[in-house]
């Protein structure tokens, strides 16, 4: 694959073995979504339970979106600086202190900024994993890493929101809150007990009348250098963040029962498991940029075909195809990321996609139901179809004048 030519190389790091090793990544990606997502699944009862007026569910919920795109933002500089392995465990303890200011909130008003906090914890921690396998594994396998990551993450995204039944007792949808700290402080407890000498990502300790090292990107220059990688996954993300309100009412509309509504998640999720990890056998000899454009502009058009489909097994049949188109774009995209992003700055390379996928996400939710109220569930299809292919096209278009003029100048 041919690199973005006004990016340099990504710094060389201590290997993810001598710290965070590619199986503590794994099992703490699985931890972390599956207790991202249990809890989001019964966050809305909770919060009626805790005396929350409907019409401010929203509200309060809005906060995680906005504590995700704040951490990437944020975090991405602390990971440069300090390392992958203390980003990880300060974001645990962060999302520790969250989630129990979001249990024990003496006034609901305040779950909203514990809410928050419990985010930003999360989202640095799943930031501080990436740039860790990004700096700790050989470029020739990133996607076959990001996949594997990608694959025990979504994994995790499956099994939390079934655990949660098993969690939920006497009546209240506080327990999974209660496990989910638990949980979190057992994890940074491991962490600690095995320091490494060295974190990943962070600089070695210069000796004393050693020459300095070279400052670390800016945040800017690491914008500029995969503002096209932050482009394509902005255009991929608003449409989902569409879905996120459309897909429930599109299968209630032909007929499905809340259970089909439900399991329909996992038909698209089922293809992500078990394939994320193959990513890179996709067209192995086809510039990744290409392969990642390609299947994001399929994943628009496969809005345009549940526009016009009518009936429910249908629409679950193309989610298992897009299913397959996310078990590759995802896995690419992050080894994109890893590739372009300039030495020093991986960490905050990760953070800025990270919340631009958040901002972007949070702003199809926003939108969605004015879109459908507007036009209807097709139109709000088509919509978003629409912006995904041509935010998508435009992305991979500014990545080839980039490289068409650097050619050029060299």
């Amino acid at each position: 694959m041919s690199a973005v030519p006004v990016t340099a190389p990504a710094a060389t790091a201590v290997p993810v073995g001598g710290s965070i090793s590619p199986r503590g990544a794994y099992s703490v990606t699985f931890l972390t979504r599956a207790s991202q997502m249990g809890t989001i699944a019964i966050v809305a009862p909770y919060l009626v339970d805790r005396g929350v007026p409907v019409g401010y569910i929203g509200a309060v919920m809005v906060f995680a979106a906005l504590g995700s795109a704040a951490a990437g933002l944020v975090s991405g500089k602390v990971i440069d600086r300090f390392g992958a392995w203390r980003a990880l465990v300060c974001g645990l303890s962060v999302a520790v202190v969250g989630v129990l200011a979001f249990i024990f909130a003496p006034a609901w008003p305040l779950m909203g900024p514990a809410y928050l906090v419990s985010a930003a914890g999360t989202g640095t921690a799943n930031t501080a994993l990436r740039t860790a396998i990004a700096l700790g594994t050989p470029k020739e396998r990133h996607e076959r890493t990001f996949g594997t990551l990608n694959s025990v993450g979504t994994t995790g995204a499956l099994i939390g929101p079934l655990l949660v039944g098993l969690v939920v007792v006497d009546g209240t949808a506080a327990a999974p809150w209660f496990a989910t700290a638990m949980l979190s402080t057992a994890t940074v407890v491991a962490f600690l007990l095995r320091r490494p000498a060295v974190p990943d990502g962070a600089p070695p300790p210069s000796k004393k009348g050693s020459a300095p090292t070279d400052e670390p990107a800016t945040m800017a220059s690491v914008g500029r250098a995969i503002a096209p990688i932050v482009a394509l996954v902005t255009t991929s993300a608003t449409m989902y963040g569409v879905y996120a309100v459309l897909w429930g009412l599109f299968l209630r509309g032909l007929g499905a029962s809340n259970l089909v509504i439900a399991w329909s998640f996992v038909a698209t999720m089922i293809p992500v498991v078990v394939l994320s990890r193959y990513a890179d056998r996709v067209l192995p000899n086809t510039n990744r940029w290409l392969v990642s454009g390609g299947a994001a502009i399929l994943l628009g058009l496969l809005a345009f075909a549940y526009a016009y489909t009518g009936t429910v097994w249908l629409a679950i049949v193309l989610s298992v195809v897009e299913g397959l188109l996310m078990a590759v774009a995802v896995p690419v995209t992050y080894a994109l990321i890893a590739r372009h992003a300039p030495a020093g700055g991986t960490g905050r390379a990760f953070g800025i996609t990270s919340a631009a996928d958040s901002i972007s996400s949070g702003l199809g939710t926003t939108l969605a139901g004015v879109i459908i109220a507007t036009g209807g569930v097709a139109f709000a299809f088509q919509l978003a179809g629409a912006y995904c292919v041509v935010g998508t096209a435009v992305a991979l278009i500014w990545w080839s004048r980039r490289h068409r003029t650097a050619a050029a100048a060299a």
